[in-house]
């Protein structure tokens, strides 16, 4: 009998530009209580699907039909499932 493989969680700034993932529902825990409620203001909350589109000082992020630039720092400590989009 085989364990099923945990799902690999990285953080978002590791992700390939142009991959999409899934904020894990823990991601968001570490982050200061100011950061945390913008970010999921805008959108980016639990479960949620990003797409990376750029990597840098300022990380750009689609949610839905809308882009957030995050800065490298924050974007380093929200961690994220990637999608296997061959599936």
């Amino acid at each position: 009998m085989t364990t099923p493989t945990p799902p690999i969680r990285i953080p978002l700034t590791q992700l390939a530009p142009g991959r999409r993932a899934t904020v894990e529902c823990s991601a968001l825990d570490g982050l200061p209580e100011g950061d945390r409620c913008l970010l999921t203001a805008m959108g980016l909350g639990e479960r949620c699907e990003v797409r990376l589109c750029r990597r840098g000082h300022a990380c750009i992020v689609q949610v839905d039909t809308t882009r957030l630039g995050i800065d490298e720092q924050v974007a380093a400590r929200i961690m994220v499932t990637p999608i296997d989009d061959a599936s």
